[in-house]
């Protein structure tokens, strides 16, 4: 019963003390406030758009299987390859593909040039042996003649029908002795048209041998430029390239970029295509080393749009001005592209900007009162403004949904 006497006695307080217990509230009040005030910046300004892209070279030396002729096949083993990401010397051997389809092709080529060798042999002495016949049969047949000749002449006195029989064999002899003439002009003729023939087939298979030969030189294959050495990946297997996979004919196995020339492979947002264009700034950083800026600019800008990520978004290519052995093929960095940018502006931030119909206004704190001031809105990024205007550097502003309940108290 005696207890809610003295506690009502410890919670009364005098006036004295009410009076600064408003007063510490007011206080507080005021501090608390005080972090809703922000004020006009001076200095270095940038309004960029940042996205991501991948690192390739410029310029490349493209390695391809070689485009063999098909009689030695469409597929062929990979039987030795550099080692991937290597630095090679031009000259350096990098590639061997597995040339024992050619070897076989050899083989059998090499068989049937001994067999048309030995024809052509054999077709030229045979052509001797019938010129020599031929010659021999023309001899008989000019004797032949002769004879029929002069037993029409020792028949001139004898009946008409031996003279008849004598005159018609006569003229067999006559036909005889010219078709061998006409053979002793065809046959040679002939003869060496077919020898003709036959050492086109031998010249044929030779120059084949020959292109085998050079086909199996092809086969291992020398780097064509100093760089790094980067393995394609399979068309087959999407996978990279390894000892023993098959390569089709003129497919890519490999590439030696010039790390000296550098470019980035990146996207630009369609809501920001406007603010992009060639020849446009851009700082490019790597995700392995963002403290050191490379700079560059845009070289070209895609037409069309593309969807990647279920965003529409449009290709663009950064050519990177520095040479660095740090920026390699392959490597993921951020492309910082510089809309605006000044090393003397004045910028609040954006939180701090009022629009109202189209018109923009800062409340600036003077003379302990808020005043709302118009002003011409520049280029913004994610945390400040620029502004234009009746505005100084190092001015207090409020924020305006703060600044609005100063001026109507």
């Amino acid at each position: 019963m005696n207890i809610k006497p003295t506690i009502f006695r410890e919670i009364e307080l005098p006036a004295d003390k009410v009076l600064i217990f408003v007063f510490l509230f007011s206080l507080f009040s005021c501090r608390s406030s005080s972090s809703d005030e922000y004020s006009v910046l001076s200095g270095q300004f940038r309004q960029s758009i940042t996205e991501t892209g991948e690192l390739v070279a410029v310029n490349a030396s493209y390695i391809i299987m070689p485009r063999i002729n098909y009689i030695y096949g469409y597929n062929f083993k990979v039987i030795g390859l550099e080692d991937h990401g290597k630095n090679v010397h031009k000259g350096d051997s990098i590639i061997k593909i597995d040339p024992s389809s050619i070897y076989k092709y050899i083989i059998t080529r090499e068989e049937s040039l001994e067999n048309e060798l030995a024809t052509a042999n054999k077709l030229k002495v045979q052509t001797q042996n019938n010129l020599q016949d031929l010659k021999a049969q023309l001899q008989n047949e000019q004797a032949a003649f002769d004879m029929k000749k002069l037993e029409i002449v020792r028949y001139e006195y004898e009946s008409e029908g031996e003279r008849r029989i004598k005159e018609l064999e006569y003229q067999q002899a006559a036909l005889r002795l010219e078709k061998v003439t006409r053979s002793m002009v065809i046959k040679p003729t002939i003869g060496n048209l077919d020898k003709k023939i036959q050492d086109i087939r031998v010249i044929q298979i030779q120059n084949e041998l020959e292109a085998a030969s050079v086909t199996l030189k092809q086969l291992l294959i020398a780097s064509p430029a100093d760089g790094l050495f980067q393995i394609s990946t399979s068309m087959r297997t999407d996978q990279t390239i390894k000892l023993g996979d098959e390569v089709y004919l003129g497919s890519m196995i490999a590439s030696i970029p010039d790390l000296n020339h550098m470019k980035v492979l990146t996207i630009v947002n369609e809501a920001d295509i406007r603010k992009v264009y060639p020849g446009m700034k851009v700082i490019v950083r790597l995700d392995a080393l963002p403290s050191v800026p490379f700079h560059g600019e845009i070289s070209e800008i895609a037409r069309i749009c593309t969807v990647i990520d279920q965003q529409k978004v449009f290709k663009t290519e950064v050519i990177i001005s520095e040479s660095d052995l740090r920026l390699k093929p392959g490597m993921t960095v951020s492309c910082e592209y510089v809309c605006y940018e000044s090393e003397d502006d004045l910028f609040v931030p954006n939180m701090c900007v009022n629009k109202e119909n189209k018109h923009f206004y800062l409340f600036l704190k003077k003379r302990g009162a808020v005043q709302k001031i118009e002003v011409e809105k520049g280029p913004s990024n994610n945390y400040y403004t620029v502004v234009r205007g009746d505005v100084k550097p190092g001015q207090s502003l409020k924020l305006p949904e703060n600044g609005l309940l100063n001026i109507k108290n």
